[in-house]
């Protein structure tokens, strides 16, 4: 393979601090390019459903029904976090 020395170099780093060699390197970055390639070329199985849409000058998500959800407990959680981080 033809690679810039900076290119060379840098790939050398990242193998090196992996433990592994630099054609191990090499194969398992383009099998994860490649896997995540595939993954947006072919539908999965359990598509997310869902739209993304303009509404008055809002984007809105539309999902499935979130009413398993208790948005007021996780508000209360996190505002409950938030007050002690400040040391109220």
């Amino acid at each position: 393979m033809n690679l810039t020395p900076i290119l060379q170099q840098e790939i050398e780093h990242f193998a090196s601090s992996q433990g592994i060699s630099l054609e191990q390197f090499i194969i398992q970055t383009l099998t994860e390019k490649i896997t995540v390639l595939k993954q947006h070329i072919q539908p999965s199985a359990n598509p997310v459903e869902g739209t993304l849409r303009e509404q008055d000058g809002l984007l809105v998500f539309d999902t499935e029904p979130l009413d398993q959800i208790d948005f007021n407990a996780i508000i209360d959680q996190n505002r409950d976090r938030s007050w002690e981080s400040l040391g109220l």
